[in-house]
């Protein structure tokens, strides 16, 4: 067993072990996972080949449980997105028995089942700023990890990056839209955090940019643009300064990292006419348009991947006769699971993002407020790199909205301790800040 792995697998069962004192410590472990899932990796091969995050979720869901806290509890199922997640569970449970194809659409089923029970767990564990903050910073050290081992080894095919990613994230596109998300938060917390935490900043964000440059992933790149102009226009006062000019600095870096295949890839965005993946997408959509329309009721989880030779036969045609993805979260959530499951879908992302403005609007906590506009950035983000990827069941969107109805609690906890302002742009900078630095 290598150095590495030992101590992937000392910090993995130091977690589980230490979630019997608090289930936090084995949400870590579970993140712990994600970021630096075995399997994925050369120090892997000599542990046990076992589910690791499966073994992590369930330790989580016990430990929850033994601590004396419910999965019902008013502190999780109170926010409305938690009831539109719900909802959206429901209608996946109606609509599989009379799926295209049942065992398909079962396997979809259990995901959906097992996002709405990580978000449950990560609204119930997630209970003070100091855990926030670290589930933040877990999510920045993920992406200088998975930075490092671009950097390492940037192995690309056909121009993209390849073997970098989480268990749910392992392609270019896939990973690039992750990675959007950390963007927003590694700026926020080097604005808001200590210095231990801005070093980490510091040290996250070139790596995470030359990942997303080797991803080359062009929604990827579409998104930054619009979670850029999100965090424009969100932010008020001397927030968009600061984001202007850590913008300018992040595009200087970025313009140094670029290579002759990135700009090559990405021009296509403007011609796309002249590209062929690109051209195809645009027929998928229109297939999947014509397939809700004649299925409103859904056709059950894969059901557009199995019914693509009828709605996109030439595209099928043109890759062998294999099944072809509709290449559009929207579009596959409404193909599959109808009319119903996308209306639950998008109220669950919605009601989300009203959430994160509520905070912001009621906040009298700088701290809190940053940390809400840093997720409704990283959300308009992963959203934007959503629309040209198949991503309903990336951990990344629970994971986001889970953050956010835990901010929520926080904020309603937090601001009782806090010293009211008339502004909301004069917080108590000074106190604030001392608070976030000491947890």
């Amino acid at each position: 067993m290598s150095k590495t792995a030992f101590a992937w697998i000392f910090a993995y069962c130091g977690g589980l072990v230490f979630s019997f004192w608090g289930p936090f410590y084995g949400l870590l472990a579970y993140l712990l996972d994600y970021y630096a899932h075995p399997p994925l990796h050369w120090w892997g091969k000599g542990l046990p080949d076992l589910r690791w995050s499966l073994l992590a979720a369930v330790v989580l869901l016990l430990t929850y449980l033994f601590n004396g806290y419910s999965l019902f509890d008013t502190m999780i199922v109170r926010h409305p997105q938690t009831k539109w997640l719900v909802c959206f569970l429901i209608v996946a449970l109606s609509v599989t028995p009379f799926a295209v194809s049942v065992d398909r659409s079962v396997h979809y089923l259990k995901d959906i089942a097992k996002l709405t029970l990580l978000y449950f767990l990560i609204v119930g564990t997630v209970r003070t700023p100091k855990e926030f903050r670290w589930f933040v910073l877990v999510m920045i050290l993920g992406g200088l990890l998975w930075g490092v081992d671009a950097f390492i080894d940037p192995t690309r095919r056909g121009g993209r990056l390849y073997g970098v990613g989480g268990p749910d994230s392992d392609s270019d596109n896939s990973a690039a839209a992750h990675l959007v998300t950390a963007l927003p938060f590694i700026g926020i917390i080097f604005l808001i955090g200590n210095l231990r935490e801005r070093a980490i900043c510091l040290a996250a964000a070139p790596f995470v940019l030359n990942t997303l440059v080797l991803c080359n992933s062009r929604g990827a790149t579409v998104a930054i643009g619009a979670a850029i102009v999100a965090g424009l226009f969100l932010a008020k006062g001397r927030l968009r300064f600061q984001l202007v000019g850590m913008g300018l600095l992040a595009g200087v870096l970025f313009l140094f990292l670029v290579d002759k295949t990135f700009i090559e890839r990405q021009w296509t965005i403007v011609d796309y006419e002249q590209d062929g993946s690109a051209t195809g997408r645009i027929e998928s959509w229109k297939g999947a348009l014509r397939l809700i329309r004649d299925h409103p009721l859904g056709t059950g989880g894969g059901g557009f991947d199995i019914l693509s030779p009828v709605y996109i036969p030439e595209i099928v045609a043109a890759h062998g006769g294999e099944e072809r993805a509709v290449h559009n979260t929207y579009l596959w959530v409404g193909s599959d699971w109808g009319i119903a499951g996308l209306i639950c879908f998008m109220g669950f992302i919605l009601s989300t993002l009203f959430e994160l403005h509520a905070i912001r609007k009621q906040t009298i906590s700088r701290r809190i407020y940053y940390e809400s506009f840093a997720i409704e950035v990283a959300l308009v983000g992963f959203l934007t790199a959503a629309f040209f990827i198949n991503r309903p069941y990336a951990e990344i969107l629970y994971w986001l909205a889970g953050l956010t109805a835990a901010l929520r609690n926080i904020q309603e906890k937090d601001d009782g301790n806090a010293e009211p302002v008339a502004d909301g742009e004069s917080f108590p900078i000074e106190r604030d800040h001392l608070a976030w630095s000491r947890g």
